[in-house]
């Protein structure tokens, strides 16, 4: 009798920490899990989904489309395997963020496809603001896939930026 008490106080509370996140589908080619629904906008007309994860992170997807600056998806590639490419994606990056600094970074493949990393201190001092932020950026096609975990001071996430940045399918 004991063991079936302890299971209806436990069981209710597993069942919302471990929750499965939301499946959104970016385009036809990805999808990306989010904790709950994404809100999805639109910002410097690209389409952007965001997600908070929980009060001390948030998750981001921002969908580009290189075809709009006359890029087709030979030209992207060729242009993102250049070393100088990945310095000036990562210092434009930098220049977006007052007082932000690079505290890792990497050029890499995922599934094949030609991926940006970067592990970023935004520059805030607050604690109480997400300061510490996570992008990966993965070019298929003429479409980048930008993805952004964002945490506050010394409040790791590590387990759901896992999470979010796992969940990245191309289908």
């Amino acid at each position: 009798m004991k063991k079936y008490l302890l299971l209806l106080f436990v069981v209710p509370v597993f069942a919302f920490t471990y929750a499965d996140w939301v499946s959104i589908k970016i385009d036809d080619k990805v999808s990306v899990q989010f904790p709950v629904q994404p809100e999805n906008k639109e910002m410097n007309g690209n389409a952007v989904w965001v997600s908070d994860v929980n009060k001390d992170s948030r998750c981001m997807v921002m969908l580009m489309d290189f075809t709009k600056f006359g890029m087709d998806a030979a030209q992207l590639e060729q242009e993102m395997a250049k070393e100088e490419s990945f310095g000036q994606f990562r210092d434009g990056i930098l220049g977006q963020i007052e007082g932000s600094k690079l505290i890792a970074e990497k050029k890499t493949k995922l599934q094949g496809y030609n991926t940006f990393e970067f592990d970023i201190n935004m520059g805030k001092t607050d604690t109480a603001q997400l300061n510490r932020m996570y992008n990966k950026n993965i070019f298929i096609g003429s479409k980048m896939y930008s993805l952004s975990f964002y945490e506050k001071n010394n409040k790791p996430q590590t387990e759901e930026r896992n999470k979010f940045f796992n969940s990245f399918k191309v289908n």
